[in-house]
């Protein structure tokens, strides 16, 4: 009975990893304005662009991003700002 209980476990997890990589995946590669761009609002100067960019965590490596994207969904359970990290 432990040996079905944990190989569930298991596979909840690694559900819930395919599941996060699937989700992130899709919001980054739909075609959609720069979310940076949309923040920083009309007739944004290239210095506050990049400066929003550092701060979402635009910048960083897509391994990194989706690292972001899990911790502050798993942990922080704030979901608008998950989500607004997935952006290019």
């Amino acid at each position: 009975m432990a040996s079905y209980i944990a190989r569930r476990l298991l596979w909840t997890v690694l559900l819930l990893l395919v599941i996060t990589a699937v989700t992130f995946l899709i919001f980054y590669v739909l075609p959609t304005a720069d979310p940076a761009a949309q923040r920083a609002g009309r007739d944004p100067s290239p210095d506050l662009i990049n400066a929003i960019r550092h701060q979402l965590g635009l910048d960083k490596s897509l391994p990194a991003q989706y690292w972001a994207y899990t911790k502050d969904l798993f942990f922080h359970f704030d979901f608008a700002r998950a989500s607004s990290t997935t952006r290019r």
